[in-house]
């Protein structure tokens, strides 16, 4: 039987808390638990305070007209805009650093208050301790994995993602906690465009679009050659469609990053800077229109039929146009849905759960596989 070690590493947590509290009995076990929850309860409310106050801020900055900015001041504001998270953690620090001065000094004696009020014959029972530390456990172990998630979305860590997904409680705290709760949280700062940046996608040179009712339009891509010699390289192997889809996808969220230079140019001095597929592939950068424009061609290149779609990503407050792509699985019959742009800053967004709560589909062009 093969071990699978995060859940070796959330039981051992347990039951090093269980011990915990029947080591220290129920009194001494009270203060700790009392503590731990301020503690927790103290960064909860930094860390929601510095995100908060990162959106305003962000929000503030791209409705100011930043042209008559000292030259300073402008760039720390443009570098809060293209880094959120950063810009979200010095906020927490800062909030953490006045909190953890302040709040702690009134509450330190809590705990220990708490304790003087337990009778003794009740404070040194060792059972009930134990109680307690699998209340503390769990406890520790919802914040461990939580902070395995958040690593699994920023970062590509393929071996550690397995055995978190074979993993029963993670599966479980994910599943009713980390997915409804924590991932909005994060996905709230990932890149969109400002209104109307992607009216000029359909125009590219290469894609040529034949509108049709219902939002849907059939598109017609004609594929470099080198974009279709690395298409062939990147699937060689793959057998499914979905096979070829991921493979195409984990490519380019690896070889194409955020292009913020393009993004600044549309915000602040409303000039859209057109490119080809063949520039995104030369340059390695680009925004969420390249990113799909790109995927679409490596895709049809590969026989995948394929959708490009527009509309609005992101959540409530934290939202704007957006493209990403949708590629025809003809084993299961079913579309999958997946982001490059997102999937460059946190590799999930390939047929991810919940993709359509966070994506709202406006219209979309669809390209047929090219099977020749």
């Amino acid at each position: 039987m093969t071990l699978n070690w995060v859940t070796v590493g959330l039981a051992l947590v347990l039951l090093g808390s269980v011990w915990q509290g029947f080591r220290r009995g129920f009194a001494i076990q009270t203060g700790h638990l009392v503590r731990q929850g301020l503690h927790v309860a103290m960064i909860a409310a930094c860390l929601w305070a510095g995100w908060r106050l990162t959106v305003w801020l962000g929000a503030w900055v791209k409705s100011a007209s930043l042209a008559a900015w000292p030259p300073v001041l402008r760039e720390l504001a443009q570098a809060w805009q293209r880094a959120p998270n950063a810009g979200s953690a010095i906020a927490f620090l800062l909030l953490y650093g006045v909190l953890a001065a302040c709040i702690q000094r009134l509450l330190r004696p809590l705990p220990g208050l708490l304790v003087q009020g337990i009778p003794p014959a009740l404070g040194h029972q060792r059972g009930l301790g134990a109680a307690l530390g699998v209340a503390a456990g769990v406890a520790r172990i919802s914040v461990y994995g939580a902070l395995l998630f958040l690593a699994l979305q920023y970062f590509t860590l393929p071996a550690i993602g397995r055995e978190a997904a074979e993993s029963a409680p993670y599966r479980w705290l994910a599943e009713r906690v980390y997915n409804p709760w924590v991932r909005p949280f994060v996905a709230r700062e990932l890149p969109v465009l400002a209104e109307g940046a992607l009216q000029p996608l359909a125009n590219n040179i290469n894609l040529f679009v034949v509108p049709s009712p219902g939002g849907q339009a059939q598109g017609v891509v004609m594929v470099p050659k080198d974009i279709a010699d690395l298409a062939q390289r990147i699937t060689a192997g793959q057998t499914t469609d979905r096979g070829k889809a991921k493979a195409i996808y984990e490519w380019e969220i690896h070889h194409v990053s955020y292009d913020w230079q393009k993004y600044d140019d549309f915000v602040y001095r409303g000039q859209w800077d057109q490119q080809s597929p063949e520039q995104t592939l030369q340059t390695g950068k680009g925004v969420c229109a390249d990113y799909a424009l790109l995927y679409a061609n490596l895709a049809h290149a590969s026989g995948l039929t394929v959708k490009i779609d527009e509309g609005i990503g992101g959540a409530a407050g934290q939202s704007g146009p957006h493209a990403w792509n949708e590629v025809w699985d003809g084993q299961a019959q079913r579309w999958i849905p997946l982001d490059t742009t997102w999937g460059s800053e946190q590799d999930v967004w390939f047929d991810a759960p919940g993709f359509w709560q966070s994506h709202h589909l406006q219209t979309a062009v669809l390209i047929k596989g090219d099977t020749r």
